[in-house]
């Protein structure tokens, strides 16, 4: 069971998670899969400076591994992710980019900053955090059937997070009610915003 909660854990961090974002949230305002691949391509770099961010830590030992399992580890993270949004966002609004990519950023930006406050205190999964607004997205995007299919995938991943040590039930519980309350904000405020 451990394994299988570990190929769990892995395959839902939350930059495996938003691997199809840009890509989905572009093609379906758009209708234009040339132009959603080019933006979602686009997104790649800043995802990957990301990446490179964290594995950089886990080589040279300031991270203890790519989940940033150490609670006072992450606010580095937090705040280099911060720095990478706010020049991705930029490059959006300087390039015209597409509206749903910058409610989007804006999103992500605002779960940082309320992730890395909550972190004073506990530790919220970032992994549920993530999983639970891109299911939730989906839903509200592509309507109640992809919700309900997604659904289940919420508590797997909690339950692969407590069964690993990464979290505890509180820390997986908040995650996931964060990821859904952000994302109830961030569509209200956008309907006016991609309309």
């Amino acid at each position: 069971m451990m394994l299988f909660a570990r190929i769990i854990s892995f395959l839902s961090n939350p930059i495996i998670v938003l691997l199809a974002a840009p890509y989905v949230l572009v093609d379906k305002v758009s209708s234009n899969d040339l132009y959603a691949l080019k933006w979602t391509m686009f997104s790649y770099i800043f995802m990957g400076l990301v990446v490179l961010f964290v594995l950089a830590g886990v080589l040279t030992g300031f991270f203890s591994d790519i989940y940033i399992s150490k609670k006072e580890q992450r606010p580095l993270f937090f705040s280099f992710a911060g720095i990478i949004m706010f020049f991705y966002l930029i490059s959006l609004l300087l390039l015209n980019g597409p509206k749903v990519l910058v409610v989007a950023v804006l999103g992500i930006f605002l779960g940082l900053i309320i992730i890395d406050t909550l972190n004073k205190w506990i530790k919220a999964s970032v992994h549920l955090a993530t999983l639970s607004a891109f299911v939730l997205a989906g839903g509200i995007v592509y309507g109640a059937h992809l919700f309900w299919l997604l659904l289940p995938l919420i508590p797997i991943v909690a339950w692969s997070r407590v069964k690993t040590k990464g979290h505890t039930v509180p820390e997986a519980a908040l995650g996931g009610i964060l990821g859904a309350a952000l994302t109830i904000i961030v569509y209200i405020i956008s309907k006016r915003f991609i309309a």
